[in-house]
């Protein structure tokens, strides 16, 4: 007896204690119930199982099958295909992770960042699309510095060079851009404030010489200046335009017999140089000298009578003691200094009249006596 069976398996089949691998024909004989043998054929169909490979990316996580993957891997599952066979599903799979990134920025006044213009210091996010497709999230750690401004404040005289290189001579507000510490502009302003130097003018005239606050003599007439320190904290120049005028001197000669002469309600009784001082046109000193000659000595024989001076030299007191012969004197002694010039009228108390010359200066001195005929008897004494 011939026998055909027909069968189907996925990957081997076992058939009469024989495992088959592959698809084909096989026969095996029995016995059968009538004794004689019995010829079955195998008609053998292999169906193999499936292995599928899958590949997949994702960011952070990836759902397979029912299945939340996080970590990137080769995953595997068993399904049955349209044969009836597994399937082996191999899943090589990817996970790309958010990246995260910190940005460091500085910027003076504001920084543009994003479409977003930031003027705040701070920490600020934006997401981005990384390489790798996923989410990139970037976050702004911005430091926001600001311009600096500062006011200076100066005076000066006459001119003030600035930092900038600038000579300025007039008072204004003036500025220049530096670069701060923390990188930004740093706008300075100088509030100056310019005072000018004073010159003052003084117009002086003198005889013969000037002293000025400076402390100097001049003698001749010029231009003299002297600095000193205005309201204003500057120079002060002071010019003095001196003039100086000179005094003047001149001289005359009188001769004369009479006992005395008279100059400028001056009354002069001997023979001498004698001084007076006037004001010239020039407003100074003019200073006129008389050469005086009278014809009348000093004897004794003058007076008819002897004039006696003790002591002399004197330093209180000095008496004078006429003795007289018939003769009437006058009612006065004067006394003259050696210039002429009459400082003491003492009235005659008898023949003797003491004179008080202590208040007078140490030098010489004349005592006159004159009788009423105008005849004059003259003495000298020292005091000292």
């Amino acid at each position: 007896v011939a026998e055909l069976v027909e069968a189907t398996a996925c990957d081997n089949y076992e058939w009469n204690g024989v495992t088959y691998n592959e698809s084909g024909d096989y026969t095996q004989t029995f016995t059968n119930a009538a004794g004689c043998d019995s010829i079955v054929t195998l008609h053998l169909t292999i169906k193999p199982t499936v292995a599928e490979l899958v590949e997949a990316t994702a960011c952070d996580s990836y759902e397979w099958n029912g299945v939340t993957y996080n970590e990137s891997g080769d995953y595997s599952q068993t399904f049955t295909n349209a044969a009836g066979c597994d399937s082996v599903v191999t899943l090589h799979l990817t996970i790309f992770l958010p990246v995260n990134d910190t940005v460091e920025a500085s910027a003076c006044g504001s920084y543009f960042w994003n479409n977003a213009n930031y003027t705040e210091s701070g920490d600020y996010t934006a997401t981005f699309t990384a390489a790798n497709g996923c989410d990139s999230l970037v976050t702004l750690h911005l430091t926001i510095s600001h311009s600096v401004q500062t006011d200076l404040y100066e005076t000066a005289c006459d001119s003030y060079t600035w930092t900038d290189g600038n000579t300025y001579t007039q008072s204004n507000d003036y500025s220049m851009t530096l670069t701060a510490a923390n990188g930004c502009d740093s706008l300075v302003t100088l509030h100056l404030t310019i005072s000018h130097s004073v010159q003052t003018d003084l117009y002086e005239t003198a005889c013969d010489s000037y002293t000025w606050t400076d402390g100097n003599t001049y003698t001749q007439s010029n231009d003299y200046s002297m600095t000193l320190t205005a309201a204003n904290g500057c120079d002060s120049v002071v010019v003095l335009h001196l003039t100086i005028n000179q005094s003047t001197a001149s001289e005359f000669v009188v001769e004369t017999s009479e006992a005395c002469y008279t100059w400028n309600g001056t009354e002069y009784c001997e023979s001498g140089d004698y001084t007076q001082t006037f004001t010239a046109a020039n407003g100074c000193d003019s200073v006129v000298t008389l050469h005086l000659t009278t014809s009348v000595g000093i004897g004794d024989h003058e007076l008819n009578a002897s004039v006696t001076l003790y002591p002399n030299p004197a330093n209180d007191f000095v008496n004078v003691q006429c003795t007289m012969y018939n003769v009437k004197m006058s009612a006065d002694l004067h006394v003259f200094d050696v210039y002429g010039k009459l400082v003491q009228v003492v009235p005659m108390t008898g023949e003797t009249t003491a004179v008080n010359v202590s208040t007078l200066a140490d030098g010489v001195y004349f005592v006159r006596v004159r009788t009423e005929a105008g005849t004059v008897t003259k003495r000298f004494v020292v005091k000292r």
